[in-house]
């Protein structure tokens, strides 16, 4: 799994970085990037609860997945499906606010 520290700077990075290719006539890049982070931010907290039940998940069966060698198979899943559906709501959060991406 991605360190917070990782994720953070990800995510200032993508905000930055003309606000992940999301734009909107008469809109500031910066305004762009401040409405992108918002919209990262709200995906994020929308999936804490689901990384939240992850992480017990892979604390409780980690041992036994490890064994038999699946631990990091089971947590690239896992990450890989968080990863699509906060970009979903990334996606939609932008729409709403009228960009195009």
């Amino acid at each position: 799994m991605r360190s917070i520290g990782t994720m953070v700077v990800l995510l200032l990075l993508s905000a930055c970085s003309a606000a992940g290719g999301w734009t909107k006539a008469g809109v500031p890049p910066s305004i762009a990037a401040r409405d992108y982070a918002e919209c990262r931010h709200s995906a994020e907290l929308a999936f804490r609860r689901d990384r939240d039940i992850e992480t017990d998940i892979i604390a409780s069966r980690g041992q036994d997945w490890q064994r038999i060698g699946v631990l990091q198979n089971k947590t690239d899943v896992f990450e890989d499906s968080n990863e699509a559906h906060e970009g979903d709501l990334v996606s939609r959060c932008m729409t709403e606010k009228g960009y195009n991406g």
